[in-house]
């Protein structure tokens, strides 16, 4: 067993197990089960089998001083004029899409009984299904969630669900009744642009990185300063999200010589993956997941069922609907993936743009539903 206080040592073998999960994300069943879900299993079975400890203080350092920094680095190209110029009839679906999620969240912690964290755990999946990962992470810090086992639970089945919506939405996008009742402008969807073309990135540059992370630490640093002014700590990263979309919408231009941020983003998140498999109890999670199954499936049905009423009534197609609803579920990568899969290729830059705009909003949809369900909303 490696001690909880050989810090290089442990540090060695999360980093070990973040690079195995990289590699594998590579495979088509990589794809598959996510990095951050190979993660999750991979640390849970060492912790088990008592190769890492559950409790460390590198844990600590991580999701202290990692994950704010993270949060930021993702966001530094969170250009809201962007995504209001350019997200189009997609931005339309996505905001349709996120009050699906919103309600759905609310409805299913009336049905669904998941004890005293019942709200918390409603928060970051609403959060997640706003946003993405980064908002999960957020969100559970911003309400307390900090029960190893809850949250691994909560993260596993977000990533089953995940990737079954994934499979159900691509299923849907080639079913031919699915293209008939929503069939609308499809030659704005196919037509030959720009906007889907692909363009050369430019390879990131020391003075770039360290760039970026001297601005994110300055947003950390700045926004727990101001939270703590207010009263409200627990709101650091609600705070740090405001402050770093104005940053990344004000300085668009500046920041746009900055590359390879969010990779340094996602190793910080790889970690936090890491300790939190490592820290869950194992028989606490089996007795967590029926229960949260229930949930992510009823956040999911009334999403569907919102984007589906509101593609009649708007006269949405099937494509923009399936992209946005991606983009809200999945995230900017897979809108994108998919968006360019099917040739759609004035929907490739929508349903980036939107996607981004759910990192920013996934918080506040998170918090906000806490709030409502814990009674401190009047």
């Amino acid at each position: 067993m490696i001690g909880a206080d050989n810090i290089f040592g442990l540090l060695a073998a999360l980093l070990a197990i973040c690079a195995v999960a990289a590699g594998l994300e590579r495979t088509a069943l990589g794809r598959r089960i996510s990095g951050a879900g190979i993660i999750l299993l991979t640390a849970l079975v060492a912790a088990q089998f008592e190769i890492l400890p559950k409790t460390a203080p590198l844990y600590g350092a991580i999701w202290t001083y990692m994950v704010p920094l993270a949060i930021a680095l993702f966001l530094l190209k969170a250009d809201l004029v962007r995504v209001f110029s350019e997200g189009g009839r997609v931005l339309v679906a996505f905001l349709v899409g996120m009050a699906g999620t919103i309600v759905g969240a609310g409805l299913a912690a009336l049905v669904v009984d998941l004890g005293a964290d019942e709200a918390k755990i409603a928060a970051v999946f609403t959060a997640t299904y706003t946003g993405g990962s980064l908002n999960f992470v957020a969100v559970a810090e911003a309400v307390g969630f900090d029960d190893n086992s809850q949250l691994s639970a909560a993260l596993a089945i977000d990533s089953i669900f995940g990737v079954g919506f994934i499979v159900l939405l691509n299923v849907c996008a080639g079913w031919g009744l699915f293209k008939r009742w929503y069939g609308w402008r499809l030659d704005a969807v196919l037509g030959e642009g720009g906007i889907a073309r692909t363009e050369t990135v430019p390879a990131p540059s020391l003075f770039g990185l360290l760039s970026a992370l001297a601005i994110s630490a300055a947003a950390v640093a700045a926004s727990s300063m101001i939270s703590g002014a207010l009263g409200f700590p627990e709101y650091e990263l609600l705070v740090l999200t405001l402050l770093i979309t104005a940053v990344a919408t004000t300085g668009r231009k500046l920041l746009a010589g900055l590359h390879g941020e969010d990779i340094v983003a996602m190793m910080f998140m790889y970690l936090f993956f890491a300790i939190i498999g490592a820290g869950a109890d194992l028989n606490e999670m089996l007795r967590a997941a029926p229960g949260m199954f229930v949930m992510v499936g009823f956040i999911f049905a009334v999403h569907l069922a919102f984007m589906l009423v509101a593609g009649r009534l708007l006269k949405l197609n099937y494509a923009e609907l399936v992209t946005a609803s991606l983009a809200c579920i999945a995230g900017p990568p897979i809108a994108a993936a998919i968006a360019i899969l099917f040739k759609w290729r004035n929907l490739v830059a929508p349903g980036i743009l939107t996607g981004i705009l759910g990192y920013v909003l996934g918080n506040f949809a998170g918090v906000g539903i806490f709030a409502l369900l814990e009674g401190q909303v009047p």
